[in-house]
C-alpha cells in the first residue's frame, strides 16, 4: 500500500480554492494539510455531529417531542438538541412579503406559557384553500404587544380582521375592518391546536414548559415555515 510523502500535493483548499496543498502532521490521529497559497491549516475530517442526526432531532421536536427526550432517544445533550433548534431556525430563508390580497386575516392568541406568563399573538390567513400564518409575536396580551404584530400586517390588502373580544384590539385595529367574534376566529382556532399538537412546550399540563422567550420564538418560527411550505 503506497502512502503519500511529506510535501507531496493532496488536496484543494476549502478557504481560497487553491489546488496545491501539502501535508502537514496530525491532530489527534487526524492528517492536516496546509494550503500553499493562504497557508492556512485544514484537514478532510470534519468534526461534530453527523448532519443527518441534526435534522432528525429537530424533525422530532416539531413532532411534539420534548428536548430532553430527543437526547435519550439519540443520545446526545438536550442543550444541544436546543442549540441546533437555534442554528436551524437561523439558517432559515427570509420569507418573501405577503403581497397577494387576503380575503380575511384572523388574529388571535393561542397559548400561556406556564412559567413567565408569555402570551402569543399569531396571525394567519383565513382563506379556507390557502390559509398560512403570516407573522407572529411572543408577548403579554397588550395593547403594546398587539401594535407590534399590526406593524407587520398592516400592509396587507383585506376585507377585515377576525378577532374575539380582547380589548386590546380595539386600539390599533380599523373600526370599520374589525369583526370580534368568536364566529370570525374558526380558523385560527384549528391552528391553535396544531401549534399545542406539534410543540411539547406548548402542551396543556406538560413538563415542557417554555422557560425562554427565545426558545418560544425559535419553536414558532421553525414550525410556522414547515406549515406554511408544506
Amino acid at each position: 500500500k503506497s502512502s503519500l510523502r511529506f510535501g507531496e500535493l493532496t488536496m484543494q483548499c476549502p478557504h481560497c480554492a487553491h489546488p496545491d496543498s501539502i501535508r502537514y502532521g496530525t491532530s489527534r490521529g487526524v492528517q492536516r494539510y496546509r494550503c500553499q497559497a493562504c497557508r492556512r491549516i485544514l484537514q478532510t475530517l470534519r468534526r461534530g455531529k453527523d448532519p443527518a442526526l441534526k435534522q432528525q432531532a429537530c424533525q422530532l421536536y416539531l413532532e411534539g417531542m420534548g428536548m430532553r427526550a430527543i437526547g435519550r432517544i439519540l443520545g446526545i445533550h438536550h442543550k444541544t438538541v436546543s442549540r441546533w433548534l437555534v442554528q436551524t431556525a437561523q439558517s432559515l430563508p427570509a420569507s418573501p412579503p405577503q403581497t397577494e390580497v387576503c380575503s380575511f386575516i384572523e388574529i388571535d392568541e393561542p397559548a400561556r406559557s406556564s412559567l413567565k406568563k408569555i402570551s402569543m399573538l399569531v396571525l394567519a390567513n383565513g382563506d379556507s384553500i390557502f390559509s398560512k400564518v403570516l407573522g407572529f409575536v411572543c408577548g403579554r396580551r397588550t395593547i403594546k404587544t398587539g401594535k407590534v404584530l399590526w406593524q407587520q400586517i398592516k400592509h396587507l390588502p383585506t376585507m377585515g380582521y377576525g378577532t374575539d373580544m380582547l380589548k386590546a384590539y380595539e386600539n390599533f385595529i380599523p373600526h370599520a375592518k374589525h369583526y370580534a367574534s368568536k364566529t370570525f376566529t374558526t380558523q385560527i382556532e384549528s391552528l391553535n391546536c396544531r401549534l399545542r399538537h406539534y410543540l411539547a412546550r406548548l402542551h396543556r399540563k406538560t413538563l415542557c414548559y417554555s422557560k425562554s422567550k427565545t426558545m418560544l420564538e425559535v419553536s414558532l418560527k421553525l414550525l410556522i415555515h414547515q406549515l406554511n411550505t408544506s
